[in-house]
């Protein structure tokens, strides 16, 4: 049996301030840029101003989101209090060993009607291995499944995952 946890390191659970503080940034300097412009005079600067004031306004919702979200998700799982569901997949589809390739990568699956997804190069919190980058989850596999479900980014994060290979029939691909 395969397990990934992190109920046993909690303190790996946190947003990656980096990335999204890379977004702040850019979008502060690229309005600074405008604010630049507009004072020497260029037409159309005003509207380039918007977009990336939009633009900063969306980056930093979206470190926010994640900041308070990773600490729902380490509260939850530091009392215990995460769903779980487990048996045989219901459904399943291996992602890519490289997001840069066809359909982005993402690898999808379903068990007792919970669906999971996620993505080799993704920067979230949780599991998010796919099987042909080493990932645990097969399309035999059983598994038992601790998660946190996102619902503004409408997904499962996965906090705990037991998965037994070759122990259920082949479940069916969600493509075909």
């Amino acid at each position: 049996m395969d397990v990934f946890d992190l109920a046993k390191n909690p303190d790996q659970i946190g947003p990656d301030y980096l990335f999204h503080l890379i977004f702040v940034v850019l979008g502060l300097g690229g309005s600074g840029f405008m604010l630049y412009l507009i004072r020497s005079g260029r037409k159309g600067a005003w509207f380039y101003l918007l977009l990336t004031v939009a633009i900063t306004a969306g980056a930093c919702w979206a470190m926010l989101h994640e900041i308070r979200h990773a600490g729902m998700v380490k509260a939850q799982v530091l009392s215990g209090r995460f769903a779980s569901v487990e048996g045989c997949l219901d459904q399943f589809h291996p992602g890519l060993a490289s997001s840069s390739e066809a359909d982005a990568g993402v690898e999808q699956w379903s068990v007792a009607g919970q669906r999971f997804d996620y993505a080799a190069d993704e920067i979230r919190l949780g599991y998010h291995a796919t099987e042909p980058a080493g990932g645990m989850v097969h399309a035999d596999s059983w598994v038992r499944v601790g998660y946190v479900r996102d619902d503004v980014l409408a997904r499962n994060d996965i906090v705990r995952l037991e998965v037994t290979r070759h122990a259920c029939p082949v479940a069916p691909d969600f493509a075909r």
